[in-house]
C-alpha cells in the first residue's frame, strides 16, 4: 500500500525538469507545504500535474458533495504523463499511468463503520463512529484458505461484534469487490459460501439499516494493519488503549481525510 507525500514519490521515477518554459523558474517550496490542489507535497499549485485536469475539478466537487455511500473515490483515469512533468504531446518520455484518488470516508451522525480484511489464515476489523474515532478491532484466526472465504468471515465477525455492542445502523466496506458485490446480490454465490452467506444475511436483518460498499485497499489501511498483527490468541476484540501507535495514526490520517494514490 503506497502513500505518496512528494512530487517524487508521487511518480516514482526521477524528476528532471526542463531549464525553459514555466519550469525555469521552478522554486522548491518548504517541506510542510502542501498543495492545495492535488493535497500532496512537494510542489507549488501552479506545478501542479492536475492542472488543466477537467475530469479531476468534477469529480473531486463530487466527491464533496457526496453522501456517505461514496466509496471514498474521488477520481480515476488514465493520463499521460511524461517524466519531466511537462505533459507535453511531444515529449520522448511520455508514459500512461492510471492515477487514483481515494481517501477513507467518515459515516454520518448515527452510523457506525465496520472495515474489514482478510489475509492469509486471519482476519480483522475495526468500527469507528461519525468523527473517525475508533471504537474497538478484532483480530481472528482462521482455517479458510480460500480468500473469499476470508473476507466473508471477517465481515461476519464484525456484524457480531456490531450487534453486541448494541449498534443499530452500519456500514460496512470491504476491499474485496467479490465479496461486496455478493452480499449485495449482485453477483451469484459459490456453494461453498452459501452458508457464510446466509449467516450474514441473518445479522444484518438485526440491523435498524445498513449498507455494504467495496474501496480500495489503500483506503482500507486500518483493516488490513489489525489483519495482519501478530496475536498468542485465536479470537481477540481489543479496545483503543490497546491499540499500537501505527494503527492510531492510520486512524489519525484516515479521520483527517488524507489522500492515498493508486498507480
Amino acid at each position: 500500500m503506497a502513500v505518496y507525500n512528494s512530487f517524487e514519490d508521487f511518480h516514482s521515477i526521477p524528476v528532471t525538469k526542463p531549464t525553459t518554459g514555466k519550469w525555469r523558474s521552478l522554486r522548491v517550496p518548504p517541506q510542510d507545504y502542501i498543495c492545495h490542489r492535488s493535497h500532496i507535497g512537494g510542489h507549488y499549485i501552479q506545478h501542479c500535474l492536475v492542472n488543466g485536469e477537467p475530469e479531476f475539478d468534477r469529480s473531486a466537487s463530487k466527491a464533496s458533495e457526496s453522501s456517505s455511500k461514496n466509496s471514498g473515490v474521488l477520481y480515476a483515469s488514465t493520463s499521460t504523463l511524461c517524466s519531466c512533468g511537462c505533459k507535453s504531446n511531444g515529449c520522448v518520455s511520455q508514459v500512461s499511468l492510471p492515477i487514483k484518488w481515494c481517501t477513507w470516508k467518515k459515516p454520518e451522525i448515527g452510523w457506525i463503520k465496520l472495515n474489514t480484511d482478510g489475509s492469509v489464515s486471519a482476519m480483522g476489523g475495526l468500527l469507528r463512529d461519525h468523527n473517525g474515532g475508533p471504537l474497538c478491532a478484532y483480530f481472528t484466526k482462521t482455517l479458510h484458505k480460500n480468500t473469499f472465504m476470508v473476507e466473508l468471515s471477517a465481515i461476519w465477525r464484525g456484524l457480531h461484534l456490531a450487534l453486541s455492542l448494541g449498534i443499530r445502523t452500519i456500514w460496512i466496506e470491504s476491499d474485496s469487490l467479490s465479496v461486496v458485490k455478493t452480499i449485495n446480490r449482485q453477483q451469484p454465490a459459490g456453494p461453498s459460501s452459501a452458508g457464510y452467506l446466509s449467516k450474514i444475511r441473518k445479522l444484518l436483518a438485526h440491523f435498524d439499516d445498513y449498507r455494504v460498499t467495496h474501496t480500495w485497499r489503500e483506503a482500507n489501511k486500518a483493516a488490513d494493519y489489525v489483519s495482519r498483527m501478530v496475536v498468542g490468541l485465536k479470537d481477540v476484540v481489543f479496545w483503543p488503549t490497546d491499540f499500537p501507535d501505527m494503527l492510531h495514526d492510520i486512524i489519525k490520517d484516515d479521520a483527517q481525510g488524507k489522500i492515498y494514490f493508486r498507480h
